[in-house]
């Protein structure tokens, strides 16, 4: 027998959605909502969501991963959506999950990168969630300091740099194929968040302070995994242990040494993916 894979659309906030939904061979254990990042797919960078997918459908849990409001498939204005349609679209996507699962069983969520902050959300929204695993996921906006973006901005720019005493690089130049719009947004981008900018940052919740005290009351259980050499890997795990811990809420957390923002390499992608697997077990398992 074979990990079966079919094709769901499911409403949320006016729009329908789009996602692949995986069963494993018997019956299921459980089930997993994955969630991708804030510009990405279902399938996720280098495909590492489709994989971790079928790597839990192996393991006997059911898996929903979907492309959110506006992005992939789905519908929806993909300059509109913000991080409460984000949630609102998760919810919507747990409902449909567990409407195929037995009764009893349990639900978790995977995110990475924004998704994560997407999947925390939801805990506070639908409160039978029983875990959820973060990949590479940076504290809420209430919890950032502009010591965090300074660190940020610091690690880009040694980049440019380094890049800059490339003979390619003063080529793309001359030839007009350097993006220098888009390398001061990376450079800056988020200090001009901070400020407001034009407008409401899209990427910060209206229950962003609400959504933040709500998880410190949350009593099941979370796993924080991060790249060794995400360039805010380190602050953003400092904040999480010290929140989760002083309120007595039971996360976990582990990072895969030299291992980039999105997992690239394979052998990255894989330790990803069987730890976070292995976790979500013992998580479902445990009550």
């Amino acid at each position: 027998m074979s990990v079966r894979e079919e094709q769901v659309s499911f409403e949320s906030g006016g729009n329908v959605l789009y996602g692949t939904l995986g069963m494993p061979p018997g019956e299921p254990r459980g089930g997993v909502v994955l969630v991708h990042g804030w510009t990405g797919c279902r399938m996720g960078p280098n495909r590492i969501l489709v994989e971790a997918a079928r790597h839990l459908n192996a393991c006997a849990l059911a898996t929903l991963r979907f492309d959110l409001s506006g992005r992939g498939e789905s519908e929806g204005d993909p300059l509109a959506m913000d991080l409460d349609c984000m949630i609102a679209d998760s919810c919507a996507a747990l409902r449909t999950l567990r409407s195929r699962l037995p009764t009893a069983a349990p639900v978790a969520l995977l995110g990475m990168c924004s998704g994560g902050n997407v999947a925390l959300g939801a805990l506070t929204v639908e409160r039978h969630v029983r875990a959820a695993v973060c990949w590479s996921t940076y504290p809420f906006q209430s919890q950032r300091q502009v010591r965090h973006d300074v660190r940020r901005t610091g690690h880009f720019l040694g980049q440019y740099a380094r890049k800059a005493f490339r003979p390619g690089t003063w080529g793309r130049l001359v030839r007009g194929r350097l993006h220098l719009r888009m390398i001061l947004k990376v450079l800056f981008g988020h200090f001009r968040k901070r400020g407001g900018g034009s407008g409401r940052n899209l990427q910060e919740s209206v229950r962003d302070a609400q959504i933040v005290e709500e998880l410190g009351r949350y009593r099941g259980r979370l796993l924080f995994l991060f790249g060794g050499v995400d360039p805010e890997a380190v602050d953003a795990r400092r904040i999480f242990e010290r929140f989760f811990a002083a309120k007595g809420v039971q996360a976990d957390f582990d990072e895969i040494p030299g291992a980039n923002h999105n997992f690239y390499s394979l052998e990255w992608k894989r330790a990803a993916i069987e730890r976070s697997a292995d976790w979500l077990l013992g998580a479902i398992r445990n009550k």
